[in-house]
């Protein structure tokens, strides 16, 4: 099933995706506020890529059975 590798790799990709851009430098500092055109850039990109793993993963879970809805299902 070449659909449910390309999601899992993709779930995969974007776990990673969060753990590493989350994991940077402690500061002991104020760090200001977020206003730079970079910052902005930073928060859509990893708002956009939290979003698309978690509709991956609901993808996946609550998955319907393609043949069971072109068969009419169980009722």
């Amino acid at each position: 099933m070449p659909g449910r590798a390309v999601s899992r790799a993709a779930l995969l990709v974007g776990a990673l995706l969060l753990l590493f851009a989350a994991a940077g430098p402690a500061r002991a500092e104020p760090v200001g506020t977020a206003d730079g055109p970079g910052d902005i850039a930073l928060a859509i990109g990893l708002t956009t890529a939290a979003a698309v793993v978690t509709g991956l993963w609901l993808r996946s879970r609550y998955r319907r059975d393609d043949a069971a809805d072109r068969d009419g299902g169980d009722s």
